[in-house]
């Protein structure tokens, strides 16, 4: 029996076991020894006087062993966090994109990735959504990041017909993507959010309903998606949506067919903070502190991943038996409307509530008063659209809101390759000066 077939069949207890407290403990003291194999832990390890012997109980890990900034690992020679010795086993480097301040290293071993894989195809949002017959055109980078790796391996395992476009060069600039889409008519598009809402856009420009091409399903990644926006975006295509989202070191939350993210506690220990470190509840906006336990290159403890979430305190209707998350964005995102605080994902989904379907747009936050600036492409809808776009947020800021609606282009060139993410979606202005508070 292969590892896929086992793991099909283990798969069920491994879940029920996922949240158990002494299979937690067992595997939180299990990555503590094996952390001392990098450089990295074993210094910050001796230094805390630590060891899996001596923690007893998750309390203990928590009060014992000591987080792991991200500005650590952007800082340190990237080898030094390697637990494995180049020679013994195949490794793959990696890093994250750096949008938010340098780039942290990835380590990973061939076989740990492979087994990811495998774990990944047992989910049973790929069980139900993937079949042999289905055509994937893949458009996530195949450089910098494991992305477009291992969206690639996880299709070669499900046996599909995959169409690799490693979309941001000059093999695959966005009018040649659309041009493939058309001619290889793929059901399910793996991409990013703003770049599926280019192809779209090309497509329409040509006079080509972007439904026609055929495609049933949507697999976003790589930047934040509102689930309103995604919505929209679904229905240009005719497609159900998914948003897959986390991080390189340390892996994704995994998305169920509902489009609702849970959190992996089968091989992620998760914990989350109020600002002045007292812990949070679920249902409580908090930052995300979180070790991977199944890291075999590059163990992580305890790592301050920067971004402020929500466990929900229901139960997912898909009836995986994984707590649910709502990711907010980057804590050093949230910014001060008013009286109230927002996340720019926040204000990405009350605006995407009136159906834009324009590519991009800027949301600039001032003193006193708001101003946004949409592209759209009916122009007939413009004036009932900017009613409706007003009145929502002005009721839930309760300030002045300015509203503009441009054509798709206007703010965004959807045509041409783009070297990276995209500029800013939302500004803050408030302090007298413009202060970029989120990408894409």
């Amino acid at each position: 029996m292969g590892f896929k077939a086992k793991m099909l069949q283990k798969f069920p207890g491994i879940i029920k076991m996922a949240d158990k407290e002494s299979s937690v403990l067992k595997r939180l003291k299990k990555a503590v020894d094996y952390a001392y194999k990098s450089k990295f832990y074993s210094r910050k390890l001796t230094v805390a006087g630590v060891k899996g012997r001596d923690i007893k109980s998750i309390k203990d890990f928590k009060e014992k062993v000591p987080l792991t900034k991200r500005s650590e690992l952007v800082e340190i020679d990237p080898t030094d966090m390697l637990a494995v010795t180049p020679g013994q086993k195949c490794l793959i480097y990696s890093q994250t994109s750096g949008t938010t301040g340098g780039h942290v290293p990835i380590w990973v071993t061939k076989d740990e990735l492979e087994r990811s894989i495998d774990l990944a195809i047992c989910l049973p949002v790929f069980q139900k959504l993937m079949s042999p017959e289905d055509r994937v055109a893949l458009c996530y980078p195949y450089t910098r990041t494991l992305a477009g790796r291992s969206a690639d391996l996880i299709n070669q395992k499900a046996g599909v017909t995959i169409i690799p476009m490693g979309t941001r060069n000059n093999m695959y600039p966005p009018l040649e993507v659309a041009d493939a889409l058309k001619r290889l008519r793929p059901t399910i598009l793996g991409a990013a959010a703003t770049d599926a809402f280019s192809y779209a856009n090309i497509l329409m420009d040509q006079g080509v309903d972007p439904k026609s091409i055929g495609i049933k399903l949507i697999v976003s990644g790589a930047e934040p998606c509102a689930n309103s926006r995604g919505k929209v975006l679904g229905d240009l295509y005719g497609a159900k949506f998914l948003s897959l989202l986390g991080q390189n070191e340390i892996g994704a939350a995994i998305p169920c067919e509902n489009n609702v993210l849970h959190l992996p506690s089968f091989v992620m220990f998760t914990e989350i903070y109020h600002d002045d470190g007292t812990e949070a509840a679920p249902g409580e906006r908090a930052k995300s502190v979180v070790t991977p336990t199944w890291r075999e290159a590059m163990p992580i403890l305890r790592y301050e991943t920067g971004d402020v979430i929500i466990i929900e305190k229901d139960q997912c209707p898909c009836g995986l038996p994984l707590p649910t998350m709502k990711i907010l964005g980057r804590k050093r995102t949230e910014l001060s409307i008013g009286k109230k605080k927002f996340f720019p994902i926040e204000l990405e989904e009350m605006l995407y509530k009136s159906k834009l379907n324009g590519v991009w747009y800027k949301i600039k936050v001032m003193k006193g008063r708001t101003q946004i600036i949409a592209e759209h492409r009916d122009r007939d809808q413009y004036p009932n659209l900017k009613n409706e776009i007003k009145s929502n947020f002005e009721s839930v800021l309760k300030e002045n809101v300015e509203v503009m609606l441009v054509p798709p282009g206007s703010l965004y060139n959807y045509s041409e390759i783009r070297p990276g993410k995209p500029l800013s979606r939302v500004v803050d202005a408030v302090s007298g000066k413009s202060e970029v508070v989120e990408g894409a």
